[in-house]
């Protein structure tokens, strides 16, 4: 009944917020250099066990993602899919309690390692109370919420002991948002994996730069990395012609199709803008990152316009990009960044207005 579980529960819940643990990773290791970064949390844990006030703010942040665990496990509790969890029942309650209690731990388990750590940190400088308290407080994390899901399973004629409010009803999805619901949803792996590998570049940028920070061996790196992220407009153009091929009978303008790429590639290269802007601005110029940044946005909008041109198969798509790769980094020592984001802009915006009206797409053979 473990395994079972934690199919149900622990493999599902990360799967489903591999979206949410990827941008959490970013935020919290992919925006500074290594010894920066490190540095950051070093100084953060002993925050959270020498002063009470930052204790007082990490309770509130263990406590949100804790609710966060919880109301996964009620919503796949009541799951008319996940009835068979009444089968628990005739379990004897020291048992079923530990099936539980071993679930809830599965799902903290991120903020119980980051908690761990925070504690020795404690230990070592001898805070011994904040520490202790910290450790007793991610035990009741655990403990209380595997009580209200043995409760819920156990009194399914009863009024369950705790109901979560139901946050999801205000949070609206936009249309200019939708594309990155997809990307961290379906496209999750292919995000993670080009994050990962913009901060590894980055990272080695830093270190291969350490006390100055060469301007033309960014911008071939960041043209490689746009290159990288050239995969993108392949797979939002074949998401919207196809899987939601019904937009093309929506009364939607021409501009505001256009701009749901231009938004969500603005929006993708974010983490890659505040990586450059916080570790390069002692000799990087600020204008020359935010132009590097455009750039990225120009150009994967023009690979966007270019793959509604007539039936773009994979060949001629690659061609393109590779093209556009050797071409900028032939016209970045001569040729203004804000020139070329404009010219590629103009490019884009009119290339999407003649192609898109006649673009009908084509699935793939299987």
């Amino acid at each position: 009944m473990k395994q079972v579980m934690s199919k149900v529960f622990v493999v599902q819940y990360y799967k489903i917020n591999t979206g949410f643990f990827l941008a959490s990773f970013i935020l919290l290791f992919g925006l500074t250099n290594g010894k920066a970064t490190l540095d950051l949390h070093y100084t953060l844990m002993q925050q959270i066990t020498s002063s009470y006030a930052f204790a007082g703010g990490a309770v509130i942040v263990w406590v949100l993602y804790c609710m966060k665990c919880m109301a996964f496990c009620f919503r796949e509790i009541k799951n008319s899919a996940n009835s068979f969890l009444s089968a628990l029942q005739p379990v004897a309650d020291q048992k079923h309690y530990l099936l539980w209690l071993s679930c809830q731990s599965m799902l903290m388990l991120p903020m119980l390692g980051y908690a761990g750590a925070t504690v020795i940190i404690g230990f070592k400088d001898g805070n011994y109370l904040l520490a202790s308290l910290f450790t007793l407080f991610q035990l009741l994390l655990c403990i209380a919420p595997a009580y209200f899901y043995f409760h819920q399973i156990n009194n399914t004629w009863q009024k369950p002991l705790l109901s979560l409010p139901d946050f999801s009803k205000y949070i609206r999805k936009g249309y200019y948002s939708f594309l990155l619901h997809y990307s961290l949803d379906t496209r999750k792996g292919t995000i993670a994996g080009l994050k990962i590998f913009s901060l590894l570049l980055l990272q080695a940028m830093v270190i291969a730069n350490k006390y100055e920070v060469n301007k033309e061996s960014v911008c071939v790196l960041m043209m490689f990395l746009i290159s990288a992220h050239a995969l993108l407009p392949q797979y939002y153009t074949r998401f919207v012609e196809y899987d939601m091929a019904i937009m093309r009978n929506l009364p939607i303008l021409l501009p505001k199709r256009f701009l749901l790429y231009v938004f969500t590639y603005a929006v993708l290269f974010l983490p890659e803008l505040l990586f450059l802007l916080l570790n390069g601005h002692h000799s990087l110029p600020v204008q020359l990152t935010l132009s590097l940044y455009a750039v990225g946005i120009s150009q994967l909008s023009l690979f966007t316009a270019f793959r509604y041109f007539g039936k773009m198969n994979t060949e001629r798509y690659t061609l393109i990009v590779f093209g556009f790769f050797f071409v900028s980094l032939l016209v970045l020592a001569s040729f203004n960044l804000w020139l070329l984001f404009l010219s590629e802009s103009i490019a884009a915006s009119i290339l999407f207005r003649f192609f898109y009206p006649g673009y009908e797409y084509c699935a793939p053979k299987s």
